[in-house]
């Protein structure tokens, strides 16, 4: 339905954003930035593109999407996936059961996916972008 209304007001844009979504995001695609889900997933965004990183929304594969995915234009691909929890997460059993499927099927897939947890972020965001960042070296090693 987004597509079709997409090609109805003629916005090639959102469009390609559309079909891209489609694909596998392995490949680098042209994205729009995404509104976030929350401001916790905004801040992580911000400190992550601080960090000098770029950084992607709801990137995935098969209708699979990751909060944030961190990619790396010398290897042409996303190298970490971050999950954010957010009020859905912690709203339902379902909610945590779905995500942990994501996670497991996007892992399977050959992501790798760290969380970031809401109640640690609020005590102490730099100790928590400073694991992710930890993170990120380490695969480079």
């Amino acid at each position: 339905m987004q597509y079709v209304r997409a090609v109805s007001n003629d916005n090639k844009e959102e469009q390609r954003f559309i079909l891209n979504g489609l694909l596998d995001t392995s490949i680098k695609s042209n994205r729009l930035r995404r509104d976030h889900d929350s401001d916790f997933e905004a801040e992580v965004y911000d400190e992550l593109i601080k960090r000098g990183y770029e950084v992607h929304t709801q990137v995935g594969v098969s209708g699979y999407k990751i909060d944030l995915a961190i990619y790396d234009k010398k290897k042409s691909k996303y190298i970490l996936g971050i999950e954010c929890d957010g009020a859905t997460y912690h709203s339902s059993k379902s909610a945590r059961e779905r995500d942990i499927h994501r996670q497991q099927y996007l892992e399977s897939r050959g992501w790798m996916i760290c969380r970031i947890w809401s109640r640690h972020w609020w005590r102490n965001p730099k100790c928590e972008i400073d694991k992710v960042d930890k993170l990120i070296k380490c695969i480079y090693n």
